[in-house]
């Protein structure tokens, strides 16, 4: 079969395999799929815009380039957002009493726990061992049999998907810093259909 020419998209497996290879370069390997189906959905999107492409390759490329940015937006701000939440349970206000940082905890931990519990089964455990029974990563790993690597990688991904969820269920207000400093649920249902 002879090589594409730039201006033609190529067939659709060796598109496919050329698009992972792509995105496998640009994110962290346990998004790269995420990545890539998001990049083809959003070709799908606007196949109209593809169809009018002077370059259709090249019009490919830039949208991949944009998803990919976006997810690494989206990733910033959420693990701001976590890393924040999980500051403000630990640390207790000065001036306050134990009771109030308390009292903040099991509000922040009665929140998240459903989003975790949606979790994948093993990625839902990580959460629910090292966040919420508060055991280190060695623990848990030692508890569930994994390598401490294991376990880092799995909490990590957890957490990741646990930000992905809040930030499709809340629209999040930060200061210059990338502080939360308001939340609001978004108008849509959890599924992404707009309510009403």
């Amino acid at each position: 079969m002879p090589e594409p020419t730039s201006r033609a998209l190529p067939a659709w497996s060796e598109f496919q395999r050329r698009m992972r290879r792509y995105v496998g370069g640009r994110v962290e390997p346990a998004w790269a799929d995420d990545v890539t189906g998001d990049i083809f959905l959003r070709l799908l999107q606007r196949q109209d815009s593809l169809a009018e492409a002077r370059d259709p390759l090249a019009w490919t490329y830039r949208v991949a380039a944009n998803v990919i940015a976006d997810h690494h937006r989206r990733r910033s701000v959420e693990r701001r957002t976590l890393e924040q939440l999980g500051a403000e349970a630990r640390a207790p206000d000065p001036g306050s009493n134990g009771g109030d940082h308390e009292a903040l905890r099991r509000d922040l931990e009665a929140c998240l726990l459903p989003f975790a519990l949606e979790l994948p089964p093993k990625y839902a455990e990580a959460l629910l061992l090292t966040y919420f029974e508060e055991l280190s990563q060695v623990e848990a790993a030692r508890r569930l049999g994994l390598s401490v690597s294991g376990m880092k990688s799995r909490v990590q991904r957890a957490r990741a998907m646990l930000k992905r969820q809040l930030m499709d269920c809340c629209d999040f207000e930060l200061d210059r810093r990338g502080a939360v400093i308001d939340m609001r649920p978004r108008e849509a249902g959890r599924d992404g259909s707009a309510a009403g």
